[in-house]
C-alpha cells in the first residue's frame, strides 16, 4: 500500500512538471486562416464552431450559416453542415434544444464525393 501512495505521488509530481505554462504556445497572430478554420477541438468540433456546444439550437444554425456552412441533410437528432471554404463537413447533435455535440464527419456526408 505505501508504494503505490509513493508510486501514486511521484507519477502526479511528474505529470506537474511536464504542463504547459502557456508560454510556450504559438500565438493565434502566427497561425494561418485556413489552418485556423480546419484545425479541429480535441473534442472534434471545427475551431471556428466549437464555442457553440451546448448553444440554442435556433442561434447556433443561424451562426452556422453566417459562418460559411449551409445544411445538407439531417439523420434524427444530427444534422450535417458544409463548408465550401474550408471543405469541413460538420456533424451537430441536437438535444433538449440545444447543441450537444459538435463534429466533423467525411465530405460524402454532406453530398461531396
Amino acid at each position: 500500500m505505501r508504494t503505490a501512495v509513493s508510486t501514486s505521488l511521484f507519477i502526479m509530481i511528474a505529470l506537474a512538471a511536464c504542463q504547459s505554462t502557456g508560454d510556450d504556445a504559438v500565438p493565434a497572430s502566427s497561425v494561418p486562416v485556413a489552418m485556423d478554420a480546419t484545425g479541429t477541438t480535441t473534442g472534434g468540433a471545427p475551431v471556428d464552431l466549437a464555442d457553440l456546444v451546448n448553444a440554442p439550437a435556433a442561434g447556433a444554425r443561424n451562426q452556422l450559416r453566417l459562418r460559411g456552412y449551409a445544411f445538407t441533410q439531417q439523420q434524427g437528432p444530427t444534422t450535417y453542415w458544409w463548408n465550401p471554404g474550408t471543405t469541413i463537413c460538420a456533424t451537430t447533435v441536437t438535444s433538449n434544444g440545444k447543441f450537444q455535440t459538435i463534429g466533423t464527419a467525411t465530405a460524402r456526408y454532406c453530398g461531396q464525393e
